[in-house]
């Protein structure tokens, strides 16, 4: 695009004695902003322009055939002048409106560089367009306007190393952000039922324990699917895959903000509720449970064991005495709720409370 604007700057300077190469000329100082738009697009693939190409192209032909019309039927100069001003300075506005659209343009030196260049030359074409009408008989002066419009995207080839250089960092600097999202997301989150995997678990209830009183007042939940093999061996690992699916969409329905929940392995799944008693954990496991017990193909029992967890205890204690009183809740039949007290040696298990749900 610099390099063609140079060009027709140059054939610019041939006009009087080869007047034949004004309308490449011409054409070759129209093309800048366009051919640099369509740079622009390769460049930021993945963010989508408000509009399609074509677009872009239509505009240059319409523009330039405004000017070659006044050309070829040997209107006034002061009609060429305007015709070609107009068609210039339109062309720099469409494209720094689009770059001022492009996602990211408020974080990006370069993309606003740009579009301070087009503005400026659009200005300049603008103010040569308004005085070719005022001054009507004055070649000289227009033709000095003309370049001084067009001298701007030449001027910029001494700074389009650094603004290419700009943009490329730019665009390394936000895909290397996403790379490490991406990365952060694989590292934290189980991509089955998109909630955190039990390594994550591990640290954020790890952290919401640490913090200041919230451990005091806290229970956790631990549970699983009933008869999850059957569920895979009857309707396949799929019907499996969309089961763990359901259960977890409820359970993000059902958590607080403040809650930590994860899914440490195979089809079970643990929950730290800050500030909760034993009853109210079990109200808040009937809430889970709820819309799975009206699943169809087919609807889900779910197991839970509760514990409250002790002051100053670690995540690995609690979850060691909820396991016990999950598997408390498997000997009484499953689909219940089982709340442990007691110690690790001698636990002691609260009768099972059915959660409303028909065993499989």
């Amino acid at each position: 695009a610099q390099a063609l604007a140079a060009l027709g700057l140059g054939l610019h300077l041939l006009r009087d004695t080869h007047p034949a190469v004004l309308p490449i000329a011409n054409l070759l100082v129209l093309q800048w902003p366009v051919l640099l738009l369509a740079g622009l697009r390769r460049f930021y693939q993945r963010k989508e322009m408000t509009l399609p190409a074509a677009f872009d192209w239509s505009l240059l032909v319409g523009g330039y055939l405004l000017w070659l019309g006044t050309w070829v039927s040997q209107a006034d100069l002061m009609w060429r002048i305007a015709a070609f001003s107009f068609a210039a300075g339109a062309l720099a506005l469409y494209t720094a409106a689009l770059l001022v659209r492009l996602d990211g343009y408020a974080t990006s030196a370069g993309l606003k560089t740009l579009s301070v260049a087009l503005l400026v030359s659009c200005g300049m074409h603008v103010w040569r367009m308004v005085h070719s009408v005022i001054v009507q008989h004055d070649p000289d002066s227009a033709q000095v306007l003309l370049l001084a419009g067009a001298v701007i995207p030449v001027m910029l080839s001494l700074v389009m190393v650094y603004l290419a250089l700009l943009l490329t960092y730019e665009r390394t600097q936000h895909d290397l952000g996403e790379s490490q999202r991406q990365l952060r997301e694989l590292a934290n989150i189980d991509m089955l039922t998109q909630v955190p995997n039990r390594r994550h678990f591990h640290e954020l209830a790890g952290r919401l324990l640490a913090s200041p009183g919230a451990a005091h007042g806290a229970s956790l939940l631990m549970f699983d699917i009933d008869h999850f093999k059957g569920i895979n061996d009857r309707f396949g690992h799929k019907a499996g895959d969309e089961a763990l699916c359901d259960v977890a969409r409820s359970l993000r329905d059902t958590l607080r903000v403040g809650d930590v929940a994860g899914r440490i392995g195979g089809d079970e799944f643990v929950v730290v509720l800050p500030h909760t008693t034993e009853e109210e954990a079990v109200a808040g496991a009937a809430r889970i449970v709820d819309p799975l017990a009206r699943r169809p193909h087919p609807p889900l029992g779910l197991g839970f064991g509760v514990v409250r967890v002790r002051d100053g205890g670690s995540v690995d204690a609690a979850l060691h005495r909820a396991d016990q009183a999950l598997y408390e809740a498997k000997r009484q039949g499953r689909s219940c709720a089982v709340i442990a007290t007691g110690n690790d040696e001698n636990p002691v298990f609260a009768e099972s409370m059915p959660l409303g749900l028909m065993p499989m």
